[in-house]
């Protein structure tokens, strides 16, 4: 999916903490980034891949991707 989409290595970061169920303020300390750019990152997520929440992208990667 992540070439696909053209996802960015941090985006490919998030995406994988997303679908493991990681909250944003999760994220970012682990990622060691504010909330707000993780945000930004999953927006730019949304964008590429036509979605628009977390549950739409988790439900695209799974129906379309055999991923999960």
């Amino acid at each position: 999916m992540s070439e696909a989409y053209e996802l960015s290595e941090r985006e490919k970061q998030i995406l994988n903490a997303i679908v493991r169920g990681m909250s944003t303020k999760e994220l970012a300390l682990s990622l060691h980034i504010s909330a707000y750019t993780v945000q930004d990152h999953i927006k730019a997520i949304f964008a590429k891949t036509g979605t628009s929440s977390r549950r739409d992208l988790v439900w695209r990667l799974f129906s379309q991707f055999g991923i999960v």
